[in-house]
C-alpha cells in the first residue's frame, strides 16, 4: 500500500512539474486558406541578434497553424517565416496562448499575452505616425510641383515634421526602456533604433546588461553616435579624403572654410533617394555656384564605374570624392552616417549650421539672398 501511494505522489509531482512550465502555445491564422498544405518554420534570434537557426516547422491545415514551445525566464523574440520572399513575422514567446492573425499582405497582428500587446500597441502607433509622415511629405511634393511653395509654409512644414519625428522618437523609447533588460527589449532596439536620436540611443544602452552592451553592433552603433557629436551643429567641419573620379586626391578643406556655403552631400549611384532627390539638387547649385555656394558629393559606392555612370546620368557637375569602400567610406564613418542621403551644410567659417536640411533653397535665400 505504501509503494502505490508513493509512485501515486510521484506521478502527480511529474504532472504538476510539467503544468509549471513556462510554455507557450502560438496559434497563427491567414487570412485565407492559400497556404493550406504548405510549411511555415519557426526561426530562432541568435546571441547578435540577428536570423538565427530553424527550430520547428507545420504545415498550415484550413488556414491556421500552432507552434507550442518553451519560454524563456526574460521573454524572448522569434520569428515566424512564411515565405522566402517576405519578412518574417515577429513575436514574443513569453508564456501563454498567443495569437497571430496574417492579413492578405501577410502582415501580423498579434496578441494574447503582455508584452505581445504591448508590441501590437506599439506597432500600431508607429504606423499611425508614419501615416501623418508620408501624408506631410506628400502635401509638400504636391505644392513644390505647383511651384507655390512659399517659405512661411516650408516653415511650417518643416515644424510639422520635426514634431512628427519627436513624437516617434519618444514612442520609441517609451515603448523599449521597460523591457531593455530583456532579450525581446534588445530586439525591438536593434530593430527600431532608426527612431530613436542619440541621446535616447545612449541611455537605453547604458541601462542594459553589460554583454549587450559588449555586442560589436552595439559598440560600432556608440562610435557612429561619437562621430555625429564630434560633428554636429556648431562645431568646425571636420576634415576628410578621398579621390575624385580622375583619381587625384581630394579634401574637403579644398572647399570647406574658405568663403563659401558649402553642402556635403552623402550619396550614391544604387541609393534611389539620391537619385530622386538629385534634379532638385542640381537646379539648386545652377540657382546659387555663383553666388558663393559649393557642394562638395561623397559616394558611397564601392565601384567606380557605377559611380562615375550616376555623376554623368544625373548631371552632377560639382566636385566630387570617394574611396570606394561602401558602408565602410572612411568619410562617412567620420560624420557618422548611417543612412543616405545625408547632407551637412557648413558656413563660409567652415561652422557647421545644419544636418540633413529639408528645404536647402530656402536657407540658402537666407544666407546668400536671391
Amino acid at each position: 500500500m505504501k509503494k502505490i501511494i508513493l509512485f501515486t505522489l510521484v506521478i502527480a509531482g511529474i504532472l504538476t512539474a510539467c503544468t509549471d512550465k513556462n510554455v507557450y502555445t502560438l496559434t497563427g491564422t491567414f487570412a485565407t486558406d492559400e497556404r493550406d498544405g504548405k510549411f511555415v518554420y519557426l526561426q530562432q534570434i541568435d546571441s547578435n541578434f540577428r536570423k538565427g537557426d530553424i527550430i520547428d516547422s507545420i504545415k498550415v491545415e484550413n488556414g491556421k497553424f500552432v507552434f507550442n514551445g518553451i519560454a524563456e525566464k526574460t521573454p524572448v523574440v522569434q520569428l515566424v517565416v512564411i515565405d522566402n520572399s517576405v519578412m518574417p513575422a515577429v513575436f514574443v514567446a513569453e508564456k501563454g496562448k498567443i495569437e497571430m492573425n496574417l492579413d492578405s499582405e501577410l502582415k501580423a497582428t498579434v496578441k494574447g499575452t503582455t508584452t505581445n500587446e504591448q508590441y501590437q500597441q506599439f506597432k500600431m502607433a508607429e504606423d499611425s505616425i508614419f501615416e501623418k509622415m508620408m501624408s506631410n511629405y506628400k502635401q509638400i511634393e504636391d505644392i513644390k510641383k505647383a511651384g507655390d511653395m512659399t517659405s512661411e509654409q516650408s516653415q511650417e512644414f518643416d515644424k510639422s515634421s520635426k514634431q512628427l519625428e519627436e513624437e516617434l522618437y519618444k514612442l520609441t523609447y517609451d515603448f523599449i526602456k521597460p523591457h531593455i533588460t530583456s532579450p525581446a527589449g534588445q530586439f525591438f532596439f536593434f530593430d527600431n533604433f532608426y527612431y530613436l536620436n542619440d541621446i535616447q540611443k545612449k541611455e537605453l544602452i547604458s541601462s542594459a546588461p553589460s554583454d549587450f552592451q559588449n555586442l560589436e553592433g552595439i559598440q560600432k552603433l556608440e562610435k557612429r553616435i561619437e562621430a555625429r557629436e564630434a560633428t554636429a551643429v556648431g562645431k568646425q567641419f571636420t576634415d576628410v579624403k578621398g579621390f575624385n573620379p580622375d583619381e587625384k586626391e581630394v579634401s574637403l578643406s579644398d572647399y570647406a572654410g574658405k568663403g563659401k556655403v558649402v553642402l556635403v552631400d552623402f550619396w550614391a549611384s544604387w541609393c534611389g533617394p539620391c537619385r530622386e532627390a538629385m534634379p532638385d539638387v542640381v537646379a539648386t547649385y545652377q540657382k546659387y555656384k555663383n553666388k558663393g555656394f559649393e557642394i562638395v558629393g561623397i559616394s558611397l559606392d564601392g565601384r567606380k564605374e557605377d559611380w562615375e555612370k550616376a555623376i554623368k546620368d544625373l548631371n552632377i557637375t560639382w566636385p566630387q570624392l570617394s574611396n570606394l569602400k561602401g558602408w565602410q567610406e572612411d568619410c562617412a564613418v567620420t560624420y557618422g552616417v548611417d543612412a543616405i542621403p545625408h547632407t551637412v551644410l557648413i558656413d563660409k567659417d567652415g561652422k557647421i549650421i545644419e544636418r540633413n536640411l529639408s528645404e536647402l533653397n530656402f536657407k540658402l535665400e537666407e544666407l546668400l539672398g536671391k
